[in-house]
């Protein structure tokens, strides 16, 4: 992994282009907006091709308005299609034939507690209230769920279903669904600008179509100049339903160093362009520093492990923990190792047979993910670790464990089957923590409307949902919890949008 330095980032001028783009309130298309020469129109025009614009776009196209979906890679569906699309979900019948007692307010305890007051209540609540009627909506276009439920971490209850063939199938589903009803979507489109008249109301965008989004480009939203520029009118609408930037190295670097030192599962075009095209226009920013990590294995299985340093083999942490902190402890000594060589994290075969997801863990083998060694000496030669420190550590850690207190990290080792590291086989795996969501994004109202950094009031005609959205989730977005944002966000603002 490559180090992004100050110097290096200065150097993009992304630095000012993040700062500028907050005072660019009109485009220079604005005051030639009636001259414009357009080469497609639409009724509504949305940014996207995920779970949140296919059902924006089955909403609008249901009620006879001309949608068209614009997707900038040559495959549609983002990161909704790499994703299983676990669901949270109040109250249905699945729900109900398990016998399980949940309600609103308890599935907004949680949400609360997991944005830690970082999140805007009133969205959160949205979330909650509306989420049957999202799953009811799902259904009724095709979209199967498993009949059995989900007790996932962070939630209180059992309420979250397992989405049939994840986001593949769903995805194909519903754009299939959204095409039959009159819509189009379109790939290898970019939005480069929104377009306002005289009044500021948006009245289209200028894309470049037969965009080719290159991986090569240390930034492919300022470098790439493919594609022919073209101007679609929006008589009514355009929403951006565009996701977030967490694949965007240099963009989580300007926002938050620590970012950029985290991998990322996520589709390579989930960068920040559309979020800068948006700001442009006058959107008010959100929490733009803020990422929920993914871990590459069960966190709550960490704590029967011991994880060490890449860089010095020595162990720095308490490895108990949710993958927020556990991930915020490894990139913080990353950081001030001066290191990109994420950490090692270590189990003796009673530690692995401890495992709450035996499964996953036997999947992580079969991967190659997760090694298995017979000696500690073959664990150090894989992973570069120095064999002397290592056993050093180990021995100190087992002592500790003996003791039933950890007076280094404060990790509590009179927990059950938490055990000295010293029976083989060994089993390790690097603890790279990934950024696989960006609560980051532009602020909206109820209605999905996004609002004005100079006022807050709502810019006419533009639209926000999904993961292009801030403030919703907070600290960390609660697992499971982006399917019902994304589908509640599109239903509230395209039922808006045809009233």
């Amino acid at each position: 992994m490559k180090k992004l330095s100050r110097r290096s980032f200065l150097k993009t001028g992304l630095a000012a282009a993040s700062i500028s783009a907050v005072s660019a309130i009109n485009l220079s298309a604005d005051e030639q907006s009636n001259e414009i020469k357009w080469d497609s129109e639409f009724d509504v025009l949305i940014v996207g091709s995920g779970l949140s614009a296919n059902v924006a776009g089955i909403i609008t196209a249901e009620a006879g308005l001309n949608t068209v979906l614009i997707e900038k890679m040559s495959r549609t569906g983002g990161n909704s299609v790499v994703s299983q699309l676990d669901f949270a979900c109040v109250g249905s019948d699945i729900q109900e034939k398990a016998g399980i007692k949940d309600s609103v307010e308890l599935f907004i305890k949680d949400l609360n507690k997991a944005g830690k007051g970082f999140n805007h209540i009133d969205q959160t609540r949205r979330i909650a209230e509306n989420s049957k009627r999202a799953y009811e909506f799902m259904k009724a276009r095709g979209v199967q769920y498993s009949d059995k439920l989900k007790h996932l971490g962070g939630h209180s209850v059992a309420r979250s279903l397992e989405t049939v063939g994840g986001g593949g199938a769903c995805i194909q589903t519903l754009n299939a669904h959204f095409e039959n009803k009159g819509g189009k979507t379109l790939k290898r489109v970019k939005a480069d600008e929104i377009i306002k008249d005289k009044n500021g109301a948006v009245i289209g965008l200028k894309v470049r179509e037969e965009y080719k989004f290159d991986r090569k480009l240390k930034n492919d939203d300022a470098q790439n100049s493919s594609g022919e520029v073209k101007f679609y009118k929006a008589k009514k609408a355009v929403i951006f339903a565009s996701g977030g930037y967490s694949a965007d190295k240099e963009f989580k670097f300007i926002q938050n160093p620590r970012l950029s030192l985290a991998a990322t599962p996520s589709s390579a075009g989930a960068t920040a362009g559309a979020l800068k095209t948006m700001l442009k226009a006058g959107a008010t920013p959100v929490q733009l520093s803020l990422a929920r990590y993914s871990f590459g294995i069960p966190t709550e299985d960490l704590i029967f492990s011991i994880i060490v340093d890449g860089k010095n083999t020595k162990r720095f942490m308490n490895e108990d923990g949710d993958r927020q902190t556990l991930s915020n402890n490894i990139l913080e000594n990353m950081q001030n190792n001066d290191s990109t060589m994420f950490p090692v994290i270590i189990f003796d075969s009673v530690g692995f047979g401890s495992s709450h997801d035996p499964k996953r863990l036997e999947g992580f083998l079969a991967s190659g993910k997760l090694k298995k060694f017979d000696t500690l000496e073959a664990l150090a030669q894989e992973f570069k670790l120095n064999l002397q420190t290592l056993n050093s550590e180990i021995e100190k850690y087992n002592k500790l464990i003996n003791a039933k207190t950890d007076s280094d990290f404060k990790k509590d080792l009179t927990k059950k089957s938490v055990a000295p590291i010293e029976k083989t086989p060994f089993y390790a795996i690097l603890g790279a923590p990934g950024i696989s969501y960006t609560q980051g994004g532009v602020r909206t109202n109820l209605n999905f409307e996004v609002l004005s950094v100079q006022d807050d009031s709502p810019i006419k005609n533009l639209y926000a949902i999904g993961e292009a959205t801030g403030g919703v989730h907070g600290y960390s977005r609660l697992t499971s919890c982006s399917v019902p944002d994304c589908i509640t966000s599109a239903m509230i603002a395209a039922e808006h949008i045809v009233k």
